[in-house]
Formats: C-alpha cells, sequence, structure tokens
C-alpha cells in the first residue's frame, strides 16, 4: 500500500560541503542533471543538491484537482499551487478531470518528463508542450473528458490555432508502442494524407496497437486496408464517426465483407465499425481478431 504521510524530497538547514572537486564542476552538476536515477542518488547522498536545484524525480504524476505524486512506494497529494520544487517524472503522466488548459500551467513545474506512458483527457496543449512531454512515450492515449454540458477532446494546435494533423504527432514519437484515442471529427487531426504519410514513417510498422474512435471519412481506407493485408504486427481498431456519410458506410461494408469473407488471413485482421455496420459483422470480426492472437 502506498504511504501518503511522507515526504518526497529532503527539508531544513544543510552545510557548505568542502567538495574534492572545483566549484564550477559541482555547479555544472547541480544546475544540469541529465539523468534521473543519477540525480535521485545525488539528492539522496547529499541535501546541498536538492537545496541549490530543487527537482523531485516521480515514478508518476496523476493530476485531477491536485497533483498525486509517487515515487517508489511513497505517494502524496499537494496543491498544483502549492509546489516548491520541480519535478522529473520518469514512467506516468495523468492528467484528467481537470480544465483543458491545465498542461500549460504544470509545465513550468516539471523539470522534465521522459514518461513511457502519457494520458491526456480532454486538454488543449501546443505542439511545443506536446513534445516536451512525449519525448520517451511508449504509450500515448487521448481521451476526452465529458462535463455535465460538454465533450473535451484532446488536442494538439499549432501556433496559428490549427491542429496538429496526427501522422506528425507519431513522427516525433520514435519510441511508441501503442497509440489510443478518441477524435473529435469537426476538429479532427486526420487529414486527406494522414494515412499515406503515416504509412512512410519507419515505427508505424512497428506499433503493437493502433485503436482511433471518431475517425472521419477523409481517412483513406482503400490505401489503409491494402497497408492492412499485409499487416502480421500491429493491432488495429478503426472505429468511425457517426457523421460519415451513407456513401462511405458502404464503402467500409465493402472492406468488411472482404475481411470476413477471406476464409483463411495471413495477415491480422483489423477490427472496423461505424454506426451503419450490422452488429452480426461486428462480432464476426471480432472474433477474428479475437483469435488471431489466441484469445
Amino acid at each position: 500500500m502506498a504511504l501518503r504521510s511522507k515526504q518526497l524530497h529532503f527539508h531544513g538547514p544543510y552545510r557548505q560541503q568542502n567538495w574534492p572537486f572545483k566549484l564550477s564542476f559541482i555547479n555544472y552538476i547541480t544546475k544540469t542533471p541529465s539523468n534521473a536515477k543519477a540525480w535521485q542518488k545525488l539528492i539522496q547522498s547529499c541535501k546541498y543538491f536538492f537545496a541549490k536545484n530543487p527537482i523531485v524525480v516521480a515514478d508518476s504524476l496523476d493530476l485531477h484537482q491536485m497533483f498525486e505524486v509517487s515515487a517508489g512506494r511513497l505517494q502524496k497529494f499537494i496543491s498544483s499551487n502549492n509546489i516548491s520544487y520541480k519535478l522529473w517524472i520518469t514512467e506516468k503522466l495523468r492528467i484528467y478531470g481537470a480544465d483543458p488548459k491545465d498542461v500549460s500551467s504544470i509545465i513550468p513545474q516539471i523539470y522534465r518528463c521522459d514518461a513511457k506512458k502519457l494520458l491526456l483527457h480532454g486538454q488543449i496543449l501546443s505542439y511545443n508542450e506536446f513534445l516536451f512531454l512525449s519525448r520517451n512515450a511508449e504509450v500515448l492515449f487521448w481521451g476526452v473528458e465529458v462535463t455535465d454540458d460538454n465533450k473535451n477532446f484532446t488536442v494538439v494546435k499549432n501556433e496559428d490555432g490549427t491542429i496538429v494533423p496526427l501522422e506528425k504527432l507519431v513522427k516525433t514519437l520514435v519510441s511508441l508502442k501503442r497509440i489510443m484515442g478518441e477524435i473529435d471529427p469537426s476538429h479532427s487531426c486526420i487529414t486527406k494524407g494522414t494515412v499515406k504519410e503515416l504509412l512512410e514513417i519507419p515505427h508505424f510498422s512497428k506499433l503493437d496497437e493502433f485503436v482511433f474512435t471518431g475517425l472521419p471519412e477523409v481517412f483513406d481506407i482503400d490505401t489503409f486496408f491494402a497497408y492492412l493485408k499485409k499487416n502480421k504486427y500491429t493491432k488495429f481498431e478503426l472505429h468511425f464517426a457517426d457523421s460519415i456519410s451513407e456513401e462511405y458506410k458502404v464503402l467500409l461494408d465493402k472492406v468488411v465483407d472482404e475481411i470476413l469473407q477471406t476464409e483463411t488471413h495471413d495477415y491480422i485482421p483489423p477490427i472496423i465499425s461505424s454506426n451503419g455496420l450490422a452488429q452480426e459483422k461486428f462480432c464476426k470480426m471480432r472474433y477474428l481478431y479475437d483469435h488471431s492472437f489466441g484469445l
């Protein structure tokens, strides 16, 4: 069980040290830590380093109405307006149930984010903020935060306010293994060129999982299906928005029929769904999908 009463950092007075190194070297390693484990050992060995550069190494940070910081077995709830040090996040960052612009407010309180899991619920962030938070992301999830009168989607924006396309985000995530999200069809990160450009990204074919809900009909299903029929590695789930046209639904239905009518699949059958797809077909696809992984 997590211990909530213990402190996550040193506090209190410290004494000036008589270092066997030049002060310029001590100042350099104090002000420019580059390795989380090394910094953790450094501040545990001597209060001086934390006093001069107050950075706490945290396994995870959950932001709801307060910060929930976890470091090993220690866990602490902190007001986001009452932090006297910066955080170095190594494993997971999750923001949910918060103001859509909370990402912007917490970034000044983060020294570095090396989180392997990045979960953003209903957040609006700039492209530079996304790059800062996702540098080591292996799992990326962006979801919807539902309020009494609205649905807030996670969106990454350029400086001019336009939506950053999905392919541009994926291209930066060289360590990515799983990506999942729900898209706002009216402010979509999917463009006419998204499929083509995704398929040109070298690490896209190495993804373990690609799951999206709310896909608009500009998603080039023909080109993507041609790729799917060669896919032997990635789990794909494509759930399309209710706003797609009847013509596009017919196109999806043809793709689904081809998948279901193929007796032997030498590729991983995807899950494809839309509002107009018959439930029987969806169940058959789910069966093929599950059994391709021995589930």
